[in-house]
């Protein structure tokens, strides 16, 4: 039933919801983070994992009254770390934007190179506050900064702060995002007596946000301070193709091929005039074996790849020099958005890996009440194996999606995402996402975002005035501290295997648009990440399973105890220089059982046509194919992996079934279900759910023990749909136009609940823990039942088995 709820952005949590025992304050108490084992962990060897919000732009200066509630409410939810996001950014009068009275920098100075000293204040004491309630921060170095006049730069139009790319490739832009970070992180904040860099609060330093040379430059190629800085751009990729090749006459030899020339007549690299390729926000995508000539050809593509992470790894590596030369003691961060394999191999060289995902995510402009979202979907009735079959790459689940940047040895953390509330039925994303974050081992979760203001009373608590802010979606708050607990106290198992997905230098040279294809199905049942070979093409790790990467056929995976083999291309190189005509074969040699689409060995999994088989976006054979084998390997019992429509965790935690609309965790130290509750909800042994309602998310956390089955206690938040009780949403083709109205509101659960106790009572709180109402139960042969009849405005309760 639909109940008027409000949640008040700065009011701490209180009781059983009061999740500030997660933290261990002050933050730094353990000492700075370090990488070991390609984990995060503190000095004192302590395991360090992060869930939390981004807080941009002008929130990063809150007055000070904001600052301390703030940093009281983040702690009673459970949040331990702070992305302190985009403080870079220009003045304005509200949203994504600075404070017009309190910005970082002094952009009123006629450069972006001052500090503006009240906002300075605020920033430093922000930090001090999260760091006294044990909450670790990440410091961002360029997000949105503008270039001002005043900076010396090298052309007279300073480019705009969307886009970045060119600030790795400029001279003097690089000075500019060095000194700033000298400024920054050198500065003493005296409130904590400390440098950013002598400081353990921080857990993280980021060079920048979203950036890399691959990003796409179409789209703003004709914008006003843009055209110089590509000329640049373009000047420098004809000079690596003349240092590479030495004239035009080997660049037009290299670039042909059955007498095919990608070399347009009117370009040559010693008059600076090669094209190099653009596509509009991601990497773009080449087909390996498609035409050769044109913007995207294999040729052009291969060398400005190469080129591109050669710009990138420079960059990187000179601003991780200077920030290490400044004295930083915590791991740095290149970038995040990576979805691209050149461009994730181009950031390897930070200490940790992070990326950004969305799932209906409304499309630019945005409008505070009326969004335009592409593709809406509901995220338990997604299907990861046939997301593709529209034909859009980039239409992925969130985790498939950020799991491209996942690269051995290296911490991952995913610093922006969300599952924005568009959709009504939204919760599953956010516990799904933490299982799994646990499932594949990794170091955090940073939610985009908890508000864009600078105030804690100036937005209410019972209308969303902005989807991005997030501080009041009650699918979000009314679980963050369940997925808090679940995430920081690991109450879902790492995974029992390990998957490498393998690729070699000339993979990279290369993206076909299926390049996600694994993603799709092995980070959902076990541990996946990206090895990269640096030194030839033989993978020597000790995965249980390595897939080739594929975009080529060079991969060998002799040494891997099984191995997965496919290729997009039948080619040995991405210049197609050389054949690897007749290769899988040779390896199907090896296998002894026929699959569709496959053959299989007591080793092997080869794909001879893997073009043919994942041709429309359905990936549902290729995994119904890696099932088999891991089953015949020994790798999954019967139970686990791809069993009917549902994907299983190989630890038998984890149930996902896309086409039921049902997914579950079920572990000694939680239990949880969402979806479409047709059939009862088992949380417990002893406790059942038999609801009415279409869509339902249950979450069950013990509180006086570790272990369900023996707790005498339990928080119980029973959610279903929730937003705006009076928004209209409008089909125009393939977008939906959601017009946001009415009150904040969810969605109550209607039916019984079974507890298999005589004493056990039953308690409503409001969304900070406050009682509310107390439910009184029927008793029945063995136990009580507690009538949920979904008029209290309630969804969360106190279970006790007196």
């Amino acid at each position: 039933m639909k109940q008027r709820i409000k949640i008040d952005k700065a009011k701490p949590n209180n009781g059983v919801l009061d999740f500030s025992k997660l933290l261990d304050a002050p933050a730094g108490k353990h000492g700075f983070t370090q990488v070991r084992d390609g984990n995060l962990y503190f000095t004192d060897g302590t395991r360090a994992k992060f869930i939390g919000f981004n807080l941009p732009t002008r929130s990063n200066t809150p007055d000070h009254q904001t600052a301390e509630r703030l940093a009281e409410r983040f702690a009673s939810m459970g949040v331990n770390v702070i992305r302190l996001h985009a403080a870079d950014a220009a003045p304005g009068p509200s949203g994504w934007s600075s404070s017009l009275d309190n910005p970082l920098i002094d952009y009123d100075s006629g450069s972006s190179r001052k500090f503006n000293e009240k906002g300075l204040d605020r920033f430093d004491y922000f930090i001090a506050k999260l760091k006294e309630k044990g909450i670790y921060v990440q410091i961002d170095l360029l997000v949105a900064r503008v270039f001002q006049k005043g900076d010396d730069l090298d052309y007279a139009d300073s480019p705009p702060f969307f886009f970045k790319g060119f600030t790795h490739v400029n001279e003097r832009l690089i000075e500019l995002q060095k000194e700033y970070a000298t400024n920054l992180l050198c500065h003493v904040n005296p409130y904590t007596g400390l440098a950013l860099i002598d400081d353990p609060v921080v857990m993280t330093i980021q060079v920048n946000n979203e950036d890399s040379i691959f990003r796409g430059t179409d789209d703003i190629k004709d914008e006003k301070g843009i055209i110089a800085y590509r000329e640049e751009l373009k000047r420098r990729f004809n000079r690596h193709l003349l240092a590479k090749y030495d004239t035009r006459k080997n660049l037009a030899k290299a670039w042909t091929y059955n007498n095919i020339c990608a070399l347009g007549e009117e370009e040559d690299p010693e008059a600076g005039t090669v094209r190099f390729p653009e596509g509009s926000f991601y990497q773009v995508t080449n087909d390996p074996m498609g035409e050769w000539a044109g913007n995207v050809s294999p040729a052009r593509y291969a060398d400005f790849m190469e080129f591109g992470i050669d710009v990138n790894r420079r960059y990187y590596n000179t601003m991780i020099d200077h920030i290490r030369s400044l004295g930083a003691k915590v791991p740095v961060n290149t970038s995040n958005l990576l979805n691209g394999t050149a461009d994730v191999y181009s950031h390897i060289d930070g200490d940790i890996m992070e990326n950004n995902t969305y799932f209906n995510h409304p499309m630019p402009p945005f409008h505070q009440e009326t969004l335009v979202v592409p593709g809406m979907r509901e995220y338990v009735t997604s299907n990861p194996l046939t997301v593709h079959k529209d034909g859009i790459f980039m239409r992925t689940e969130m985790l498939q999606m950020a799991t491209t940047a996942v690269v051995a040895g290296k911490p991952f953390i995913l610093s922006e995402w969300n599952e924005y509330g568009v959709n009504p039925f939204h919760s599953t994303a956010f516990i799904s996402m933490a299982a799994y974050a646990c499932l594949n081992d990794w170091d955090g979760l940073m939610v985009y975002c908890y508000h864009t203001s600078e105030s804690w009373n100036d937005q209410p608590g019972d209308v969303i005035t902005d989807i991005f802010d997030a501080y009041n979606d009650p699918s979000l708050i009314c679980q963050f501290g369940f997925m808090a607990s679940l995430f920081l106290g690991s109450l879902v198992r790492p995974a029992e295997h390990q998957m490498d997905l393998v690729f070699t230098q000339n993979d990279l040279k290369t993206l076909p648009s299926s390049f996600s294809m694994p993603n799709t199905f092995l980070p959902y049942i076990t541990s996946l990440r990206n090895v990269f070979l640096d030194q030839g093409d033989t993978y020597t790790g000790d995965a249980d399973v390595a897939i080739t990467g594929g975009f080529v056929n060079n991969g060998d995976l002799s040494q891997a105890k099984h191995a997965v083999y496919f290729s997009w291309s039948s080619f040995r190189d991405a210049m197609r220089h050389a054949s690897g005509t007749g290769r899988l074969e040779r390896l199907v040699e090896q296998t002894d059982e026929e699959l569709f689409g496959a053959k299989l060995g007591d080793r092997l999994l080869v794909f001879e046509d893997i073009t043919s088989l994942a041709g429309d976006g359905d990936y549902t054979a290729f995994a119904s194919n890696l099932d088999t084998a891991l089953k015949r390997w020994g790798l999954l019992p019967s139970d686990r992996g791809l069993v009917g429509n549902a994907l299983i965790s190989d630890t038998g935690e984890i149930s996902f079934d896309p086409i039921a609309g049902r997914f579950g965790i079920q572990t000694p130290g939680c239990s949880y279900f969402s979806g479409d509750p047709a059939g009862g909800i088992t949380l417990t042994k002893d406790i059942v759910l038999d609801v009415n309602n279409d869509r339902l998310s249950a979450a069950l956390l013990p509180l006086n023990c570790d272990h369900i089955d023996v707790a005498k206690s339990f928080l119980i938040t029973l959610l279903g749909p929730t937003g705006m009780d009076e928004t209209i949403f409008t089909s125009d083709g393939f977008t939906t136009i959601v017009d946001h109205q009415g009150k904040l509101y969810a969605d109550t659960a209607e039916g019984s609940l079974f507890v298999q106790s005589q004493t056990a009572t039953l308690t409503a709180l409001d969304t900070v823990g406050t009682p509310v109402a107390n439910i009184i139960g029927t008793p029945t042969d063995g136990g009580v039942v507690f009538n949920l009849d979904g008029t209290i405005p309630a969804v969360h309760f106190l279970l006790e088995f007196v």
